[in-house]
């Protein structure tokens, strides 16, 4: 991996990155939760089956060469009686961390997003993932609420530019 990345989007295909996409699951919940005990391969099949059918371009692997360097999961749902984008995963291997690619992937789901005439879109950050928290703020998105769930989180939001 040289210092020039060049990232392409190829949408996922479960079957032949299934293994793939677990490793980076697993991880995600144990930078989040301190552990990977509570992801379920079932439960994420199922998800991310029906979040293909219906946002094929939202489910995309992040390639660099032909290395796998991340994961993004967005769509679209209602939130308070309005249609926001929402982003279920943005997901970088430790590799392409801290290097400025995370604008990359926020690119795509903007861009996706207003395509689809989406003014806003959603996340939701472990409160115990500080460094994702500073990413993101930095990056314009602003905390709105937090949320309990399995775990506390941090909903945060990002208007969309108009794209000229």
């Amino acid at each position: 991996m040289g210092d020039d990345v060049t990232f392409r989007f190829r949408e996922i295909d479960i079957a032949g990155d299934w293994d793939t996409l677990v490793v980076f699951h697993r991880d995600v919940f144990t930078i989040s939760y301190g552990s990977d005990r509570e992801f379920s391969e079932t439960t994420y099949r199922e998800i991310l089956r029906a979040r293909l059918r219906d946002f094929p371009r939202g489910q995309m692997l992040v390639l660099d060469g032909d290395a796998a360097a991340g994961q993004i999961e967005i769509w679209a749902r209602v939130y308070e009686g309005r249609r926001i984008g929402y982003v279920s995963l943005f997901y970088l291997r430790p590799p392409w961390r801290g290097r400025g690619l995370g604008m990359e992937l926020l690119n795509y789901a903007e861009t996706f997003f207003a395509e689809m005439g989406l003014v806003e879109y959603h996340l939701r950050v472990s409160s115990a993932n500080e460094r994702a928290m500073r990413f993101y703020e930095r990056a314009g998105f602003r905390r709105i609420a937090q949320e309990q769930r399995e775990h506390i989180t941090w909903r945060m939001a990002k208007r969309i530019a108009a794209k000229s």
